[in-house]
């Protein structure tokens, strides 16, 4: 692993899995924000049908927010530097509109997760800082197929101590235990070869018993 230069940086999708515990392995984003690594081989073609499936979503939200009068930012990308490190992202859809308060949307095609709550979350928290507008308030919004969850901005403020804790935690030098398991390591980016502990095979948790 290369270590990078400068402070550790942290990108808001694997930090929204820690916060809500859906990736309870805190040294996966810790190896991520602290070297550079060659990720984990994935299955690409199904990537590339995701891709396909979320950039026509978003396009498809994206005309409806025009059509209703929105100027509409889509997929800005924003880095924020603290004292101990570095937050990064891209966010889906940035809306305005003078007469309402401005929206960040993300659009997702696949099934609902808490994770995808908490990384909304953290864009209402980031984007102000990285447009140097600390106390602009946005709303959120994640939207699927079939409904659509809204975020108050009071629900983001009340992440934000809880996301600058995590930030100072995973910046410290110490390399977390690893918490390998089937569903934690299956769509980890670290390999083997950075994580000997990463779990690769087949996790069976069934027995037959005689005692009831």
């Amino acid at each position: 692993m290369t270590p990078r230069e400068g402070l550790p940086s942290f990108k808001t999708t694997s930090l929204a899995k820690v916060l809500v515990g859906e990736q309870p392995c805190y040294l996966s984003p810790w190896i991520q924000g602290h070297f550079k690594i060659q990720k984990a081989t994935r299955d690409c073609s199904g990537l590339a049908l995701w891709k396909a499936n979320h950039t026509a979503a978003l396009n498809t939200v994206v005309e409806r927010f025009k059509a209703e009068g929105w100027k509409c930012s889509v997929e800005r990308y924003f880095r924020v530097t603290g004292q101990t490190a570095i937050l990064t992202g891209k966010t889906d859809l940035i809306a305005q509109r003078p007469d309402n308060r401005p929206r960040i949307v993300d659009v997702k095609s696949g099934q609902p997760r808490e994770s995808d709550v908490a990384q909304v979350m953290i864009e209402q928290t980031a984007i102000p800082l990285s447009w140097q507008s600390p106390h602009m308030i946005f709303s959120g919004e994640v939207i699927y197929a079939d409904h659509t969850v809204s975020i108050p901005a009071a629900h983001a403020d009340e992440l934000k101590p809880k996301l600058f804790l995590l930030l100072k935690r995973l910046a410290t030098p110490q390399r977390p235990d690893a918490v390998p398991s089937e569903s934690n390591c299956r769509f980890c980016d670290v390999s083997k070869a950075d994580c000997p502990e990463r779990y690769e095979g087949t996790e069976d948790l069934s027995a037959e018993t005689s005692l009831f």
